[in-house]
C-alpha cells in the first residue's frame, strides 16, 4: 500500500512536469514573442517531451500575427551590433503595406563602405534613393543598413549586422520569406557577389551595380568561389566609363564565372561610376526581381567553402573541410586582373565643412603611410592643383599613374607641410584569395533519395523539409556512390523551433537535421 502512494505520488509529479496538450501551445506563443537572446530552453524543451505534431508547430508558425504600422514612412532605427556599437539603419514600408499580408524585403547596401564615419543624416540620404518609387508602387519594404571602416559589407561585423538586421524586420513587419532581394551600388555591389558566395540563403535574387566580385575577398580576406554563384540568380551591370570598375576590366571575372556555371545576367552599359542609368534599366531590374522567388528547396545544390562558418547553402551543409586529395571534377576557377588603380591610402572625414580634405584615418602599408600623412592633416593641394574638397582630389588623382609621384601639400598644426613618395607600381592579383584548402560538394534529391558527391569534405549535414521528402517512407542518402542511411527521418520539434528562432524564416521551416562523418 506504501509503494503504491509513492508511486502514485510520482506518477502526479511526473505528470505535472509535462505540459499539457494545450499548454505547449501557450508556450509556444510566448517563445515566438521572446527577444532575441532571452533564455527560452526549457521551454522548448517541454515543448519537445509533448511530441507535438510538426504541422501543427508550422501551422502556428505560420500564423504569427504582425502588427499594424504606419505606412508611406521612412523609420530610422538603432542597432547594436556584435562589436557593442550602436549603428542607425533606416526602413521604408510602403503606403500599401497589410501586415496581413507578406510583403517583399528588398535590401539596399550603399557604396563607400570604408569610410570612417556613418553617413551623416541616413533618412535624408535614403529618400533620394531610386528604388523608393519602386517600392511604393509595388509594395517592397525597403531596408539600409549602414557600414563602415570596422563593419563593411564583407567583414564580420557587418555581415552580422546584415544578417541580424533582416531577422528584426521579420520579426516585426510581414515579410514573404521568398522574395527577399539584395541590392547594392558599388560596394554594395561588392558585397552582393559576396554575399551570394559565403551566405546565400536569404536571398532570392541579387542585383550588383558597378561592383566587384573579388572585393570581399582583396579587401575582406573571405576565400570565395566562383561555383556558388549558380545557387542564387544575379543581375550585375558595368559601366564602360567607370573610374574603378570599368567593364573592359571586370569582364574577364564575369567570363570566368560563366565557365563556373554562374547565375549571373550581364550587362555593360555607357557611363561613368554612378546610377545615371536608373531610368532606363531600372523597369529590367524590377521585372528581374519579381521573376525570382527564392527556390527554398532547390533539387540541386553546388557548395564550396574553405571554412565550415560559411558552409551552408539552402538545405546541405558542409561541415568540415579535410585536407586530402582533390578530385579531378574538383576546378579552380579564378582570374588575374591588373591593378591600376590609384589608392593614396587614407579615409576622408566626410562631415568636414571647411576647405580642402581632412584625414580622418590613414591605412596601413599605402603611399599615404609612407609618406607621412596623419590623422587630422587639411589637404590643400596635390601637385599643382588645389584642392578645396573632394572633387578637386578626385581631379588630382586623374592626373597619376601607378608607379608615379604623387605630393600633397597638408595644413597640420597650423602650418602647411609638403608630403611626396611613389605610388605603387602596376601588379597583378588574383580576385580570390587562396590560402587555405576547400571542398566542394555537389549535393540533390528525387524520389527519397539524396545524393551527395563530394571533394576534401569530411562530414556534412543535410536539414530535412517535408517538401523534400516522404517522412513516411525510408530516406536513403548515398555519399559519392556509397549508401550512409536508410531509415525514416523522424521530425526533432527542437530542433525546428530553435531553427526557426535563429533564421525567422517561416518558409524554411526544416523538422530535422541529418549528419554525416567520413566513415
Amino acid at each position: 500500500m506504501k509503494n503504491f502512494k509513492i508511486l502514485t505520488a510520482l506518477a502526479v509529479v511526473l505528470l505535472l512536469a509535462v505540459p499539457s496538450h494545450a499548454g505547449w501551445r501557450d508556450d509556444l506563443a510566448e517563445i515566438l514573442a521572446m527577444e532575441p537572446g532571452d533564455d527560452r530552453a526549457s521551454k522548448v524543451e517541454r515543448i519537445a517531451r509533448v511530441e507535438p505534431g510538426w504541422e501543427e508547430v508550422a501551422a502556428l508558425i505560420q500564423a504569427l500575427e504582425f502588427p499594424a504600422v504606419e505606412t508611406g514612412e521612412f523609420v530610422l532605427g538603432i542597432t547594436l551590433c556584435i562589436d557593442d556599437v550602436e549603428r542607425p539603419y533606416v526602413l521604408y514600408i510602403p503606403s500599401g503595406y497589410d501586415p496581413a499580408v507578406p510583403a517583399p524585403l528588398l535590401v539596399w547596401l550603399h557604396g563607400g563602405v570604408g569610410r570612417g564615419d556613418i553617413i551623416p543624416e541616413p533618412l535624408e540620404y535614403v529618400k533620394e534613393d531610386e528604388f523608393i518609387p519602386v517600392a511604393e508602387e509595388r509594395g517592397w519594404v525597403v531596408l539600409y543598413p549602414l557600414g563602415q571602416m570596422g563593419a563593411t559589407w564583407w567583414d564580420d561585423v557587418g555581415m552580422a549586422n546584415i544578417h541580424n538586421l533582416i531577422r528584426t524586420v521579420k520579426r516585426g513587419y510581414n515579410i514573404d520569406d521568398d522574395r527577399l532581394w539584395l541590392e547594392g551600388f558599388s560596394d554594395g555591389a561588392s558585397a552582393g557577389f559576396t554575399h551570394a558566395m559565403v551566405l546565400p540563403n536569404d536571398y532570392a535574387a541579387i542585383v550588383a551595380l558597378n561592383g566587384h566580385m573579388g572585393v570581399g575577398s582583396i579587401n575582406g580576406g573571405l576565400h570565395l568561389y566562383a561555383p556558388n554563384l549558380s545557387n542564387t540568380p544575379i543581375y550585375a551591370v558595368t559601366t564602360k566609363a567607370d573610374e574603378l570598375y570599368p567593364s573592359e576590366k571586370m569582364r574577364p571575372t564575369f567570363e570566368m564565372a560563366v565557365k563556373a556555371d554562374a547565375n549571373i545576367l550581364y550587362r555593360e552599359l555607357e557611363g561613368a561610376h554612378d546610377f545615371g542609368y536608373a531610368e532606363t534599366e531600372m523597369p529590367r531590374i524590377v521585372r528581374f526581381l519579381e521573376r525570382h522567388g527564392r527556390e527554398p528547396f532547390p533539387s540541386r545544390i553546388v557548395w564550396e567553402t574553405g571554412e565550415a562558418r560559411f558552409g551552408q547553402c539552402r538545405w546541405f551543409k558542409i561541415d568540415e573541410v579535410t585536407t586530402g586529395d582533390i578530385e579531378k571534377w574538383h576546378k579552380e576557377f579564378n582570374t588575374a586582373l591588373v591593378n591600376e588603380r590609384i589608392t593614396i591610402g587614407f579615409v576622408p572625414n566626410y562631415t568636414f565643412e571647411g576647405e580642402g580634405v581632412k584625414v580622418s584615418s590613414v591605412l596601413e602599408e599605402t603611399a599615404a603611410e609612407a609618406m607621412g600623412l596623419e590623422a587630422g592633416d587639411i589637404i590643400i593641394g596635390g601637385g599643382r592643383i588645389a584642392i578645396k574638397d573632394l572633387d578637386g582630389l578626385v581631379a588630382y588623382k586623374a592626373t597619376l599613374e601607378r608607379g608615379s609621384p604623387i605630393e600633397l601639400t597638408v595644413l597640420r598644426e597650423g602650418g602647411e607641410k609638403t608630403l611626396s613618395d611613389n605610388l605603387p607600381e602596376k601588379a597583378n592579383y588574383l580576385i580570390f584569395k587562396r590560402e587555405i584548402p576547400s571542398g566542394l560538394a555537389h549535393a540533390g534529391y528525387y524520389a527519397n533519395r539524396i545524393w551527395v558527391k563530394t571533394s576534401r569534405v569530411g562530414a556534412f549535414s543535410i536539414l530535412i523539409h517535408p517538401d523534400m521528402v516522404n517522412l513516411d517512407d525510408p530516406v536513403t542518402v548515398t555519399w559519392n556512390g556509397k549508401v550512409i542511411h536508410e531509415e525514416p527521418v523522424k521530425p526533432d520539434i527542437a530542433f525546428m523551433i530553435e531553427n526557426f528562432l535563429e533564421n525567422r524564416d517561416r518558409r524554411l521551416l526544416y523538422v530535422a537535421r541529418l549528419e554525416f562523418d567520413e566513415p
